[in-house]
C-alpha cells in the first residue's frame, strides 16, 4: 500500500462563464424647472408649398381672359351718355319741348329753330303757353292727369312763332323722367301743308261731285185699274 503525505494537486478545473447581468436603468438627468413663460412655443408647421405656375409658353395652355366687371343699371343720364342724348334730340324731325313740372320749357332740340325760330336758350325758363295757346296752368294740370293713365297725347292747336305769327301744329306730349322730378316732353310738328292738302283734295272732289252730269229721273206712269179691267 502507498501511503502520500502532503497535499494532493487538484486538476485545475475550468469554472462555468457567469451569465450576463443586465445593466440597471440609466436614469436621465432631469431638468431644471423653467418657469412658463421661458417655454419656448411649438413651432407651426409649415404650410403646404404653392404649385408651380405654368410656363407661358405651354403648348396646350390658353391664357385667361380678364374677369367681366359686374352689370349696372343706369337710372339717370351719366356724363358719357349725354353726347346720345342730344344726338337723339337733334335727330328728330318734330321740334322738342322738355318741361318741368310747372310747365316750363328746360331744354330743346335744335328743331326748334325752323319750326318757332326760337334758339336754346331764348327758350329757357319760358312758359310753354308763349308757344302753345291755350296751354294755362289748368289745362296743364289736366293734361298731367290724363298722361296717368295713357302713355301719350295727340292734340291739334296754335302754336306761335317767335315773330308772333301762327301755325295749326300736331303736338305730341308724354311724360318721362329725365331731370330730378316729371317732365312732360311735347313734340311739335307743323301740318299747315298737310292740312291745306288735304282741303285742296276734298275741294276738288267735291266740285267733281257737282260737275258731273246725273240722269234726270225718268217718271214712271201707271194707271189705275179699275174692278173688272186690266191694267192699260
Amino acid at each position: 500500500m502507498r501511503f502520500w503525505f502532503g497535499k494532493k494537486e487538484e486538476e485545475p478545473q475550468t469554472a462555468p462563464p457567469a451569465a450576463a447581468q443586465p445593466e440597471p436603468p440609466r436614469s436621465e438627468p432631469t431638468p431644471a424647472a423653467v418657469p412658463d413663460a421661458a417655454v419656448p412655443a411649438p413651432a407651426a408647421a409649415p404650410a403646404p408649398a404653392a404649385p408651380p405656375p405654368l410656363p407661358s409658353n405651354a403648348p396646350n395652355e390658353r391664357p385667361m381672359s380678364p374677369p367681366l366687371e359686374p352689370a349696372t343699371t343706369l337710372i339717370r343720364p351719366q356724363p358719357n351718355q349725354k353726347v346720345l342724348y342730344y344726338q337723339l334730340m337733334n335727330g328728330l324731325y318734330d321740334a322738342v319741348l322738355i318741361l318741368d313740372q310747372n310747365g316750363h320749357i328746360v331744354d330743346c332740340n335744335t328743331r326748334v329753330t325752323p319750326v318757332l325760330a326760337y334758339n336754346r336758350d331764348e327758350m329757357w325758363d319760358m312758359p310753354v303757353s308763349d308757344v302753345i295757346r291755350g296751354i294755362g296752368p289748368q289745362i296743364f294740370q289736366q293734361m298731367k292727369d290724363a298722361l296717368y293713365n295713357n302713355h301719350q297725347v295727340l292734340i291739334n292747336a296754335k302754336c306761335t312763332r317767335k315773330d308772333g305769327t301762327t301755325f295749326q301744329g300736331e303736338v305730341g306730349v308724354c311724360l318721362m323722367h329725365l331731370t330730378r322730378g316729371e317732365n312732360l316732353v311735347f313734340t311739335i310738328r307743323n301740318v299747315e301743308k298737310r292740312m291745306a292738302e288735304a282741303m285742296r283734295k276734298a275741294r276738288e272732289q267735291l266740285q267733281g261731285t257737282a260737275a258731273t252730269p246725273h240722269p234726270a229721273p225718268r217718271a214712271v206712269l201707271k194707271a189705275v185699274s179699275q174692278a173688272g179691267q186690266s191694267p192699260r
